[in-house]
């Protein structure tokens, strides 16, 4: 006998294939491409931010 699950409102697990539908799969890469081109510019910024300062900070 199977034992009733805690809580009284239980949302019921979804199957693999019915949360990675083709929609949402185009949703996801679309957005993963989004973060990757952020932290790309961030990351570039970032060195190019050091290499001015260290480039000013330098003296003859």
């Amino acid at each position: 006998m199977a034992t009733p699950r805690r809580g009284r409102f239980r949302v019921p697990r979804r199957r693999r294939g019915e949360l990675l539908t083709p929609a949402f799969a185009r949703e996801l890469r679309s957005t993963l491409l989004q973060v990757q081109v952020a932290a790309s510019v961030t990351i570039v910024l970032a060195l190019l931010g050091a290499a001015l300062i260290t480039g000013l900070s330098v003296r003859p």
